[in-house]
């Protein structure tokens, strides 16, 4: 017996530097999906998805981290990349 996986067509852009996709529901940043992949639940309001790289097309989950606003903006505005 023979299963085949049926893939979806998306759309994609690249939008303010990041990746996005569209599979019928709007565009969804795909930083944001793969971490809450990684997380195994949904990001919280009030948190935002760091790329540790500085890298905004670098999606690897081992690239990102989730922070809360206050400190990705403290890291983003000394410059530092961890």
């Amino acid at each position: 017996m023979y299963h085949y996986k049926r893939r979806l067509k998306l759309k994609t852009r690249i939008k303010n530097g990041y990746h996005q996709y569209n599979a019928g529901k709007g565009w969804i940043w795909t930083h944001r999906r793969v971490a809450e992949k990684k997380m195994g639940s949904k990001i919280l309001p009030g948190y935002e998805v760091h790329h540790i790289n500085g890298i905004k097309t670098d999606n690897r989950p081992s690239n990102l981290i989730v922070l809360s606003k206050a400190k990705h903006r403290a890291i983003h505005s000394k410059g530092v990349k961890k």
